[in-house]
Formats: C-alpha cells, sequence, structure tokens
C-alpha cells in the first residue's frame, strides 16, 4: 500500500461546525483584553473560521482523511509547496518516519504553528489509512478502548444573563454532563471590578447545579500570574476541578507559579506544539492537567507520545475541543478521563445546520459518547458537501 494521490483543500468553514457562530458575539477573556479596540469582541482580532482537509489515496483506492484549523490557508500552503514530496509513494505504516521527516524539514520555519498544524492533518490521514488497512477503528491501533464509553464534559456557559447562565447550567445536567466548564469574563485590566464579575459568574453556576457537580473555567490567556493567584483566592471556596490557561502559553514560569499556589488545578497545552513544547510545561511542574489537541500537537503520533510523558508524572491528559480523532485517542489512552463537548446552550437560537462535510459522527446521549467500530476514523467525507464549500 503506497500513498499516490494528496489533495489539500481549504475549506472557509469552522472545523469546530457552529461553534464559531455561537461564540464569536459573546463575552470572554482573551489575550488581547487588554486593548480597547480588541476587548469587545472574539471576531475584532480572531482570524476567519477555516479549515485544511487532506485526502491521501492509497494505490488501491482507499482514502484515508485528517483536518487541521487553518484561518489564513497557511497549512495547505505548506503541505503543496513542501511537506507533500514526503508522504507521496510512502507506505502510511511508515507514519514513525514520515512524522520525523516532514518536523526535522520544517525546523527553519516551524517547530510550532501552521508548519505543526500541517504536519497534524497528514498524520491523522495516515492513521486512517492504517485503520482501514487494517479493518479497525483507531482506537484499536492504538490498544484498544480503556473505558466502555467515554465520558464527556459540557463546554459553554459564557458570562451572560444569570437568567440564561442558570438555565444552561441546569439543562447540561439533566442532559447527563456531571463536568461542565465557562468562560471568565474578565482580566487585568478590569481590575477589582473585574475580579468580583469573575466569581459572581462562578457562583451563579455553582448555584445552579449544586455541589456535586464538577465545575472548571477557561481564562483563555487573559490573564497574567499575578492577576490568577489573587484569583485563586476569591476562586477557592467554589470546588473548581480546574482553571484554564490562565497565561499565554510561552509563559511557562507564570504557570509554574500559580500552579505552586496548589488552591486550584491548572490546566494548558491547547496551544502548544509537539511533545518539546509539552515536555516543558512537565518538566516546569506547570500545569495538573495536559490539554493537548491532535490538530495542532502533531496528530496521533505525536499525541501518543505526549500522553505517555504525562503518564509517567501522574498528569491526566484532557484534550482540547470535541473531535472524532480526540474520541478515538482519549477512550484508547489510560490517562484521558474526560473529553470536551460544545452542546449548544439551550436559549441559543441556531439556524438549521448545513450539511455535515463527514458523514458517520457517533450520537452523543446522557454526556458520553462511544466511537465508531468502523475501521480507522469512521467518518465518510461527502465529496459533493466537499465541492460545494470549495466554491
Amino acid at each position: 500500500m503506497k500513498i499516490a494521490k494528496i489533495e489539500t483543500c481549504f475549506i472557509p468553514v469552522s472545523m469546530w461546525a457552529d461553534l464559531w457562530d455561537r461564540e464569536k458575539d459573546l463575552p470572554l477573556v482573551t489575550p488581547l483584553s487588554m486593548y480597547p479596540e480588541y476587548k469587545a469582541l472574539y471576531p475584532s482580532w480572531y482570524w476567519d473560521p477555516a479549515m485544511t482537509v487532506v485526502v491521501l489515496t492509497t494505490d488501491d483506492g482507499t482514502e484515508g482523511i485528517g483536518w487541521c484549523e487553518d484561518g489564513t490557508g497557511a497549512a495547505k500552503l505548506i503541505i503543496d509547496k513542501h511537506l507533500e514530496r514526503f508522504v507521496a509513494g510512502a507506505s502510511p505504516f511508515d507514519y514513525e518516519r514520515i512524522w520525523d521527516i516532514m518536523f526535522r524539514s520544517s525546523i527553519p520555519y516551524g517547530r510550532k504553528g501552521a508548519a505543526i498544524e500541517a504536519i497534524s492533518a497528514i498524520d491523522i490521514a495516515l492513521w486512517d489509512l492504517m485503520g482501514k488497512a487494517e479493518g479497525k477503528p483507531i482506537y484499536e491501533l492504538l490498544g484498544g478502548k480503556k473505558k466502555a464509553t467515554m465520558p464527556l464534559y459540557a463546554s459553554a456557559l459564557h458570562p451572560v444573563e444569570e437568567s440564561k447562565v442558570r438555565a444552561e447550567a441546569a439543562d447540561f445536567v439533566a442532559s447527563g454532563y456531571r463536568t461542565m466548564k465557562g468562560r471568565f469574563p474578565c482580566g487585568p485590566v478590569d481590575g477589582k471590578t473585574g475580579m468580583q464579575e469573575n466569581v459572581e459568574h462562578i457562583r451563579i453556576i455553582r448555584d445552579a447545579v449544586g455541589p456535586d457537580i464538577d465545575i472548571a473555567c477557561d481564562a483563555y490567556m487573559g490573564w497574567d500570574a499575578d492577576y490568577a493567584i489573587a484569583m485563586l483566592d476569591l476562586l477557592e471556596p467554589f470546588d473548581l476541578a480546574w482553571i484554564e490557561e490562565p497565561v499565554i502559553p510561552d509563559d511557562i514560569a507564570g504557570y509554574a507559579a500559580i500552579r505552586a499556589v496548589g488552591k486550584i488545578k491548572i490546566s494548558g497545552g491547547e496551544h502548544e506544539f509537539t511533545r518539546y513544547g509539552h515536555q516543558q510545561l512537565l518538566d516546569a511542574e506547570a500545569v495538573d492537567i495536559l490539554q493537548p489537541d491532535l490538530h495542532r500537537c502533531g496528530g496521533f503520533t505525536e499525541a501518543v507520545k505526549i500522553a505517555r510523558m504525562a503518564a509517567d508524572r501522574g498528569i491526566p491528559v484532557i484534550c482540547h475541543t470535541y473531535s472524532i480523532p480526540h474520541l478515538h485517542y482519549s477512550i484508547a489512552t489510560d490517562n484521558c478521563p474526560i473529553l470536551e463537548h460544545f452542546p449548544a446552550p439551550c436559549w441559543f437560537d441556531l439556524p438549521e445546520p448545513p450539511p455535515p462535510l463527514f458523514t458517520g459522527e457517533p450520537v452523543v446521549t446522557d454526556g458520553a459518547v462511544t466511537p465508531s467500530a468502523e475501521p480507522g476514523l469512521g467518518l465518510r467525507l461527502d465529496r459533493e458537501r466537499l465541492a460545494e464549500l470549495i466554491g
């Protein structure tokens, strides 16, 4: 089995389906909240939602699919102009060799960012091909399911009107979720008043769900270490499961200082790339929970190494965002206890969703999901829908 054809398709839709349409007008603290012209809304600084899909076709006609976030088109360009030469004619079962060559060849301009996202998309497609060749789902290639079904946590709970937050939190509990995550509204630029707004948002959620539901909250890189440490004191009474990304990913010393306080668990890693970046977080004892994203960190090949490094240190891995690659990886990995999911808030009026690009996704039931037993990812690419999206 050799790879005979490589397709890269830049698609102007979010890889997270309708999530962008929901979040673009909702408040949350971000790394640009310190600048007034970018504080109000996410779209004022974030790139347009888009993704690059990679389709690898072998000489026997088998197709493997992978994808990554690619708001600028950079990942597609990197694959087309550089990386595809290392994939053409190769066997997907040489995935370790292919990964290493792609990584080493892109070091002059890569190591992080779009180059690793491009490698991630290719790697996911290689694993999809291997599963199809073996007639096995990817979770079996990873050693088999470690759990009968994958628990999910509900990730939403933006700081909107109190009645909406309460209704949303209660609806998540009624839908079977035992863990949920909110978004903090304020950062250092908002002063002590903002700190109280952060506390009030958590108080509303805790009051709505009671003491038996786990609550986490995301600062989305919008704080600094001093501010985060001050917030730990204020938030400690609410028994939070973790605080996510309190500082920018390069401030590893800041992460370590926050975690050293020890009052609330600290998570991070979604904006980190490769095992080398995640190892820095682990070596610095900077996080209690590691949150790699297979569409950013290097795909399955690299994520397996990241999970092993974390397991050696007793650190759980909770993937950033919901995707089918994350589902296969999480259900097959001992130290992945739960997976993020984005159910629509009960108060949010979404338009009728367009036809999906990939079909075959399993259905979420009672806050949990089980991956398909179909070979590879268990997904099918809708070529007609792809043609519509490409235009």
